[in-house]
This record gives C-alpha cells, structure tokens and sequence, in this order.
C-alpha cells in the first residue's frame, strides 16, 4: 500500500515537468518563426494540458 502511494506521488511530482518543458518548446518554436509571445502562451497552455491529463491518468 506505501509503495502505491509512493508510485502515485512520485508520477504527479514528474507531471508538474510538463509545463515548464512545452513552455520552453513553445517559446523556442516561437522565436525561431517569429511569434514569440504567442509560442509561450501556446506552450504555457499545452503543458497545463498536458499535466492534467497525466494527473488524470495517474489517479
């Protein structure tokens, strides 16, 4: 039983990642087209996204 829950915090500890990793993608994606600003709120987005779905998923 301590081991799952272990599992499970260490899954949603990792998932917070995903926003700082898409905001960083997306802001190099757009400085390289040209749309800075608009790149971070994309990638900013995306990662929110991304990090709730794998907290859903995670249980």
């Amino acid at each position: 039983m301590t081991n799952e829950k272990e599992e499970t915090k260490k899954k949603r500890e990792i998932s917070g990642l995903f926003i700082p990793a898409c905001l960083f993608i997306g802001m190099g994606i757009g400085w390289a087209l040209g749309y800075f600003v608009q790149g971070l709120f994309i990638g900013l987005g995306i990662g929110f996204l991304a990090m709730a779905i794998a907290r859903l998923k995670t249980g």
